[in-house]
């Protein structure tokens, strides 16, 4: 039995082999490049797209052949198989999904859907939470186990999604996490999943062949989601206790790392002002990148954190002690927040967004009644100040959109905000300009302003927008010294204003949608 399970995770690893391979040569005749643009992408080439597809082929091909023979693991097809086959019905649509979204770039909304549908495919094949238990407490869901459910496998395929950004990161996690799955399937007895783990561990493995630093090609989204998707269903599985009983302790260590990274996204990007797809560089990868100043060396340190929580999980289970797995996931939150590797600036935009509501509230239950209401930005103060006299001159100057980034006290706390009318003209017509605000000589924010030509030349279009910016610089110039965050210093400061963009930058093409916080009266 041993040997053919590591025929089975040979001949994956083999498959996968190939088959990436054959990828990273046909990736770039359909157009599957990821081009570096030198802010959120910073690979030194276009690089080919596509090892997700292989990934997935080589497990489904492997997983189909072993459904066509007779097995020395004693699995019987129409008892053991359903959950598998339903995982890779559900793979067939992330993929192709994916690879979408690699070739022209999908809105978030649009990937959501296609997510919510390949997890509703799982549920319609029996994957299911109906209850957990951590510390030998029960918690019931109910009718709410499918919403749990869709709500756990969605996240997985988001957290790894967020994770992958260098070299081999989301194929090692990959292989850390569905190799700990697997072992711990064996211990809870559900050697169905044991054995796909142990086959998706295989393809990713020879997928990583290619992908180690320098990587020759990338898994893109198909791969990224297809690992979170398959992980993460896994992970239900091979963590039943009973029918539709999870051991939550487990699983939630095994996954410490990708959804603290996915959960700090959220927060980060919520409490800026900035929508959840939008993309950044405060990720726990670009954090390690910043203080190690090594791929390879962010790669290990990520895997060695990965591998710690993973074992953790399997004592857990092994030894029926939910103790083991949540103290080890709370050592390594606590590690990464008090070193401030990660996740410090995040638990400060949530002291600074409570603390504001505290406030907020006081004043409230302090203050006479009176008619009206006040809006406020994610910072509020002199911040909203200047932004409302942004707003104020939409009209005068013919603008569609404004989008306004300061820097705070990192690259990932500062001032963000966006209007745009809600329903803008034509855009093909429209000019666009991105600007570094600079005071001093120090580049502190980056405006970005939307309008339309109404009959004047451009000369006419450049004089007046001038006009506008030179009197927004001068008001930030006069309250910089006040807005100025402790911690603000020059590196943030060109990180968060483009250096590297054009002084001023203008065409007419299809600008980005924006997400509409403010409209002027």
């Amino acid at each position: 039995m041993i040997l053919a399970s590591l025929s089975l995770f040979f001949l994956a690893f083999v498959a996968s082999l190939i088959l990436t391979g054959l990828a990273r040569l046909a990736a770039p005749r359909i157009g599957l490049i990821d081009r570096p643009d030198g802010l959120h992408k910073l690979h030194p080439r276009p690089t080919p797209l596509g090892g997700g597809l292989a990934v997935f082929l080589a497990t489904a091909g492997v997983m189909g052949a072993l459904l066509a023979v007779p097995n020395p693991w004693g699995l019987e097809r129409y008892r053991d198989w359903p959950a598998v086959l339903a995982l890779l019905l559900a793979g067939a649509v992330i993929v192709p999904l994916g690879l979408v979204d690699d070739r022209v770039r999908l809105r978030g909304q649009h990937k959501l859907l296609g997510q919510l549908l390949a997890a509703s495919i799982l549920v319609g094949g029996g994957i299911s939470i109906d209850r957990v238990e951590v510390f030998g407490w029960t918690i019931e869901f109910g009718p709410f186990a499918v919403l749990f459910t869709l709500f756990w496998l969605v996240g997985a395929i988001n957290a790894v999604n967020l994770l992958d950004g260098i070299d081999g990161l989301a194929a090692v996690v990959g292989i850390i996490l569905s190799g700990t799955v697997g072992v711990m399937a064996a211990i809870t007895g559900h050697p169905e999943v044991a054995i796909l783990a142990l086959v998706f561990t295989g393809s990713l493995l020879g997928f990583l062949c290619f992908n180690l630093p320098p990587a020759s090609i990338f898994l893109g989204d198909a791969g990224s989601m297809l690992i979170g998707l398959v992980v993460g269903t896994m992970a239900i599985r091979g963590s039943l206790k009973g029918p539709g009983t999870v051991l939550l302790a487990a699983p939630l260590a095994l996954w410490t790392i990708p959804i603290l990274d996915s959960l700090a996204a959220v927060l980060r990007r919520k409490l800026t002002g900035r929508s959840i797809y939008a993309r950044d560089r405060g990720h726990i990868h670009h954090r390690l990148l910043a203080k190690l100043g090594s791929g390879r060396k962010t790669l290990a340190a990520i895997a060695a954190c990965c591998a710690f929580t993973s074992a953790a999980a399997l004592c857990s289970v092994f030894l029926k002690n939910d103790l083991i797995a949540l103290l080890s996931s709370l050592a390594i939150v606590f590690i990464l927040l008090a070193t401030g590797i990660f996740g410090r600036n995040e638990f400060l935009l949530v002291s600074d967004s409570l603390c504001g509501a505290a406030r907020s509230l006081t004043r409230l239950l302090s203050m006479p009644i009176r008619a009206g209401r006040t809006e406020a930005g994610p910072q509020g103060g002199q911040w909203d100040v200047l932004w409302a006299g942004l707003v104020e001159s939409v009209d005068e100057f013919g603008l569609q959109g404004i989008s306004l980034d300061l820097v705070g006290r990192t690259e990932e706390h500062g001032y963000s905000v966006t209007w745009q009318r809600p329903s803008p003209d034509d855009l093909q017509r429209c000019w666009r300009m991105e600007l570094p605000l600079v005071i001093r000589d120090e580049p502190v924010g980056r405006l970005t302003l939307i309008g339309n030509r109404n009959g004047t030349t451009a000369y006419q279009d450049i004089e007046r927008v001038q006009n506008l910016v030179e009197a927004f610089e001068a008001r930030l110039a006069a309250l910089w010294p006040q807005l100025r965050p402790p911690g603000c210093n020059r590196e943030a400061s060109a990180v968060a204003a483009g250096v590297g963009l054009p002084v001023c930058q203008a065409d007419q093409g299809d600008s980005t949608r924006v997400v509409v916080r403010k409209q002027p009266k």
